[in-house]
């Protein structure tokens, strides 16, 4: 499918009967950017379609929005689908309250199966294992987790954390925790905070071994060589340190809801390759007190600092770095965080 810089219609093969607008030249555009990319881009759609507008009656969350997105993305074919992770997670939310309500929505989707990289591979004569193949899906629209400041954040933040456990131990494993993927929508005057992109999820039947994930907010230990090369299997704790580090990041860079300007805390490790984004981040944990917080989050970063300090005792000169996922949940964040 080819794109230029102009609003383009997709439609069913059935006809136009769920046709939309997605516009490609929108300044709320988004796109993602990761140790391996998948070309992530996000747009704001406009629906002219009756049938499209009917499935928001058939919501998976408690989102009334009737704002959309559309996410385009080329995943490995040979991965499970986002949309085959997003039904097992609407499964759980049925069953477990830490994570109804908390997860996206998606609205509809198609698999552009004409756009597979294998055609390409196979008419070069390239046999190799691999191919992508374009996607589309379209969510109800979610706004960022850090437009929030204050106890208003942290809870939200901490609703995440807790879903995010309540999947994994149900068997879908996100691998993918960063500021971006964090988002959330006003249900009457609550935000929920919602985990989203599930397009690097696991489920129980396959093991995660390759590296994807956005390196500032990585696990100190999938950060290391061996790690890189696929020799270290992401497991819960990684997850866990990721939103550690998700929660010192905003409270470092966020200033009553707004990005800081020019000379922001971490900017570097954005453009580090994965060994010296640890070792930054091995140096920012003897120093932690030397950078101090925005106004907007001085309460969160003490709660932060709590659990940044875990990190760093099970790393530290004699490492006890727990395997029992519940034993991390339990000592790297409930133990912290304030219970309301």
């Amino acid at each position: 499918m080819m794109l230029d810089n102009t609003d383009k219609d997709t439609h069913d093969k059935e006809g136009q009967d769920k046709k939309k607008r997605v516009n490609l030249t929108s300044d709320k555009r988004t796109a993602h950017f990761g140790l391996r990319g998948r070309a992530t881009t996000g747009f704001p759609v406009k629906t002219r379609s009756k049938a499209l507008s009917a499935l928001l009656r058939f919501s998976h969350s408690l989102n009334e929005s009737t704002e959309l997105v559309a996410k385009l993305f080329w995943p490995e074919e040979a991965q499970q689908s986002e949309p085959e992770i997003l039904e097992e997670v609407y499964k759980i939310a049925t069953q477990d309250l830490a994570v109804l309500g908390h997860v996206p929505d998606m609205v509809w989707f198609h698999k552009f199966e004409e756009s597979s990289t294998a055609t390409i591979r196979k008419a070069l004569g390239i046999n190799d294992a691999g191919s992508r193949v374009l996607y589309i899906i379209v969510f109800r629209k979610l706004d960022p987790i850090t437009t929030l400041i204050g106890e208003e954040f942290l809870l939200a933040w901490w609703e995440v954390v807790k879903g995010h456990r309540a999947l994994w131990k149900n068997g879908v494993h996100h691998r993918d925790i960063n500021p971006s993927n964090i988002m959330g929508y006003r249900l009457r005057s609550r935000f929920m905070s919602v985990l989203n992109d599930f397009d690097l999820s696991i489920t129980d039947a396959s093991k995660g071994f390759e590296r994807t994930e956005t390196a500032p907010f990585m696990s100190l230990e999938l950060l290391t060589p061996e790690a890189i090369a696929g020799e270290v299997e992401h497991v819960y704790r990684h997850d866990a340190e990721s939103f550690i580090w998700v929660l010192i990041w905003v409270c470092l860079r966020y200033e009553k809801g707004k990005l800081l300007g020019k000379g922001r805390p971490l900017d570097k490790w954005l453009m580090l390759d994965a060994r010296r984004c640890q070792e930054k981040k091995c140096s920012y944990m003897f120093m932690v007190d030397k950078i101090p917080p925005t106004q907007s989050h001085r309460k969160n970063f003490i709660i932060a600092k709590k659990c940044l300090g875990m990190v760093y005792e099970c790393g530290g000169p004699l490492p006890s770095i727990p395997t029992d996922d519940e034993v991390v949940f339990n000592t790297w964040f409930l133990n912290h965080v304030p219970q309301n």
